[in-house]
């Protein structure tokens, strides 16, 4: 998470909606190929039909047409078959498509028609359900994945001529295929015979999927990389570019302590209003800066014209405050003694202190100190002695206390 916190503002919201985008994309993705899949099945099982519906009513054509023309069926006339005549023509028209198309029935002649165990089975579902008019699903075939589509047709009058009763059948079908031999006799109109089947090589649809997938996923790809620089640019316009302003703008007055330079706002949003309020809060310190320099410039002119030395010190005895007077009186610089100990000027006669440090002597005698002007001995820079009025203050600041010296001269 490191690597992350330490990227700007920009980047993070570039890589938060980048990756919001890129989750939507995938599932986008993930929802196009199943509703491809879905398309390309419900097509497969349209064409199925359309190639079904040709199988079906090629044959009741051309059993109409001979029933019209009173056309006699003989060997030569083999291929006016009504069953033999649809299935090559279904045949034709599924080999344009690369489909694998067959009329298969459970009661065959010719062994190229005899159904398959998953046929035969879907068959049988066709005889005990009169309402089942087409069955499709994915199976395996031969070893590969395919798509199967099966549609029931129904013996009519034509379909009795070769295969009533079998005294009824014309010669040359009883000299093809003996009674003893055949088990398409004794058909009944109207019943389930067989079904057209129609087999689709699955890789074919899938291939077809993957061809739509790959534009659409191509044009969403486009779509979305257009919305991330859409995004990341109004981002950088509308958040990133107004809090980077009101960065530099902090960073400037860090840098020159001064509360009068603006930043400037275009807007009423939620930047716009914080940007707002930044800047009346810079226009507030800048005037409680101005009242507080104004009054530690009356403050330091009140202490540098006193008649009297000040000084202020820590209770540890730090000194902080050390006025013009008090550079008279004991012959130090301001420059050498703040931050110095007060004790630099108590005179060694000075037999109060004893053993004590100036933070513990002030802690024990501060109420005294405090309450009455004492008479202390001062030492000056030459070590000489002078004595000195003290008028001693305790104050607060901040949880600190701090000690203020009021000294006169009285040599």
């Amino acid at each position: 998470m490191s690597p992350f916190r330490n990227r700007s503002l920009l980047t993070k919201l570039n890589l938060i909606i980048a990756l919001l985008l890129l989750f939507f994309f995938a599932l986008s993705a993930v929802l196009n190929y199943h509703r491809q899949k879905q398309f390309v099945l419900d097509q497969s099982v349209e064409k199925a039909r359309l190639v079904s519906f040709v199988a079906i009513h090629a044959r009741e054509y051309v059993s109409n047409e001979l029933l019209i023309g009173d056309v006699t069926l003989n060997r030569e006339r083999y291929g006016l078959i009504p069953v033999v005549s649809s299935n090559r023509i279904s045949q034709r028209v599924g080999a344009e498509l690369g489909y694998h198309v067959r009329q298969v029935s459970t009661q065959y002649r010719n062994p190229m028609n005899a159904a398959d165990p998953f046929e035969s089975e879907v068959i049988e579902a066709f005889k005990a359900d009169a309402g089942l008019r087409e069955y499709y699903s994915q199976t395996d075939y031969q070893g590969a994945p395919v798509f199967r589509y099966l549609k029931p047709f129904k013996a009519d009058q034509s379909c009795l001529e070769c295969h009533a009763a079998p005294e009824d059948a014309p010669e040359f079908i009883r000299k093809l295929y003996p009674q003893e031999k055949d088990q398409s006799y004794n058909y009944q109109l109207g019943e389930v015979i067989g079904a057209v089947s129609i087999i689709i090589p699955v890789q074919e649809l899938y291939s077809q999927i993957y061809d739509n997938l790959r534009n659409e996923l191509f044009l969403n790809g486009a779509i979305f990389a257009a919305l991330i620089a859409l995004l990341a640019m109004l981002t950088r316009m509308a958040v990133t570019r107004p809090l980077a302003r009101l960065g530099d703008g902090i960073a400037k007055i860090m840098r020159t302590g001064t509360f009068s330079e603006k930043i400037p706002h275009r807007g009423e949003d939620e930047i716009g209003r914080l940007i707002v309020g930044f800047n009346e809060m810079m226009s507030h310190l800048e005037e409680r800066t101005r009242h507080l320099e104004e009054s530690e410039r009356r403050f330091s002119v009140l202490t540098e014209t006193a008649r009297d030395g000040i000084i202020s010190f820590l209770k540890n005895g730090q000194v902080i405050l050390f006025n013009r007077e008090a550079e008279r009186i004991f012959g130090y610089s301001k420059r050498e003694v703040l931050g110095e100990s007060v004790a630099l000027f108590v005179h060694a006669d000075c037999s109060s202190l004893g053993d004590l440090n100036m933070e513990e002597y002030l802690e024990e005698h501060a109420e005294g100190l405090t309450s009455q002007v004492q008479r202390v001995s001062g030492k000056r820079r030459d070590g000489s002695r002078l004595t000195l009025e003290l008028s001693l203050s305790r104050a607060e600041s901040d949880g600190q206390f701090f000690y203020t010296a009021i000294l006169r001269n009285v040599t």
